[in-house]
Parts: C-alpha cells; sequence; structure tokens
C-alpha cells in the first residue's frame, strides 16, 4: 500500500514535470550524444546524480518518440528501488536489480552486459547511489570495456534552476522558463587500466560542466557548438 500510494504521487510529478520541461524550457544541444541515440545501436550513456531530473527527462522523452523503446538502469534491492522502478517503468525505462560493488553486483553487472548484447541502451548515474558526489564511478568504465558499447558522458545544467537542500548530490530543478544545456561527449575512449579510464571519463563530465556554465552563466562559445530546440525533441 505504501509502495503505491508514494509511487502513484511521485508518478503524477514526473509526468507534470516532463510537460514543463518540454513546452516552458528552451533546450540546448551540443555534442555527439543526440545523434548516437538517433542512430538506433547500443550504447551506454552516464551523467551526474545531480542532473537527473532534466537529463532522465530528456531520455525519457526520446523514448516515447521511439515507440517506447526503453533505456535499462539499475535500482537497488530496496524499497528505495521499488519505488524507482514502479515511478520509471511508464516513461521508458527497464530495471535491473542490484548495484556495482555490493552483493549482488555481479548479477546486475552481468544483467547490464545481456541488456547490451540485446542491443538495448544502458542509462547510468555516474557518481551514484552513495557519496561523494562528483567523482565517477567504475562501472560504467567496466560494462563499455566488457562489451564494446561505446560510452557517452552528459551534463544536462539550467538557468535559472534551485540546488534542493540536504540532498547529498545537490539535486538540481529547472524553474520558471529555463534555459537547459545538455551537453555531451564520447564516445570515450576506455582503454588502458580501470583507473585510468575511469579518470579519463570523469575529466570529461568536468569539461561539460564549465562548458554549461559558460553557455548558461558566462556567455563564453563553447566547443562543439550548440543548436537550439524550443521543444527538445
Amino acid at each position: 500500500m505504501a509502495l503505491a500510494a508514494i509511487a502513484g504521487g511521485v508518478t503524477a510529478l514526473f509526468g507534470l514535470t516532463t510537460r514543463y520541461l518540454r513546452h516552458s524550457c528552451r533546450w540546448h544541444m551540443g555534442g555527439p550524444l543526440h545523434e548516437a541515440l538517433a542512430d538506433g545501436r547500443p550504447l551506454i550513456v552516464a551523467s551526474w546524480h545531480q542532473d537527473v531530473v532534466p537529463f532522465f527527462h530528456y531520455l525519457a522523452n526520446y523514448s516515447r518518440l521511439e515507440g517506447n523503446r526503453p533505456f535499462r538502469m539499475l535500482a537497488s534491492r530496496s524499497f528505495d528501488g521499488d519505488v524507482t522502478e514502479r515511478i520509471m517503468r511508464p516513461w521508458g525505462f527497464r530495471f535491473v536489480r542490484g548495484s556495482f560493488g555490493k552483493a549482488g553486483g555481479s548479477s546486475a553487472a552481468k544483467g547490464l552486459l545481456r541488456a547490451l548484447a540485446a542491443g538495448e541502451r544502458v542509462a547510468l548515474v555516474a557518481d551514484g547511489p552513495l557519496p561523494p558526489a562528483g567523482v565517477m564511478r567504475p562501472g560504467a568504465i567496466y560494462l563499455a570495456r566488457e562489451s564494446g558499447v561505446p560510452l557517452y558522458v552528459a551534463r544536462a545544467w539550467a538557468r535559472p534552476q534551485i540546488l534542493v537542500p540536504r540532498t547529498w548530490f545537490r539535486m538540481a530543478l529547472p524553474v520558471g522558463r529555463a534555459h537547459i544545456a545538455c551537453l555531451s561527449a564520447g564516445p570515450v575512449d576506455v582503454s588502458g587500466t580501470l583507473e585510468e579510464a575511469r579518470a579519463r571519463a570523469e575529466g570529461e563530465l568536468r569539461r561539460l560542466c564549465e562548458d554549461a556554465d559558460a553557455l548558461l552563466y558566462l556567455r563564453r562559445k563553447v566547443r562543439g557548438g550548440i543548436r537550439l530546440a524550443a521543444r527538445p525533441l
């Protein structure tokens, strides 16, 4: 009963937020991810935990336009994971239960690798599920190396926005008639040691953070070119 009530309320909120982000915000697209998604091939994409609201709405909208072709994600074997799965499933996400680096991590990795082998796309939180924020975890690197599927990293950042207090990753929420920079890089080079590849991917994400700030707050030219979509997809 509690799961259904919580999931129902948050699902309704997710739907309202989706309409707001689609119709009231102006999206600035940069980097290769948009085209890679349109290509239809399997890929892995990772973004910061802080960006989950605008970025996962972007993926949900993309899934809807493709006839609900789902993205595969991880959800923990917990009540929170149950809620997450119940909320996200109607919006084009399917789940493997477990997490990297914990009991069940091996089966979770195998589940994601099977999904990639079947031609699915995997979306991961780069610095989740636990603190510290802004530190790339090796899970996405491991999947890219084992599967041979390209890894992309992305940043979704808005102006104006608020940072939600008491969230360890400082969740960002666009407000008003926000401009949202959805920037990406990749495929990331995952050669060398696992730590070298992890540091390389984290460096790309940090560069995207600087580029998003430059575009939205400092009004500087950003590498790779930007195109504007008043309605993102």
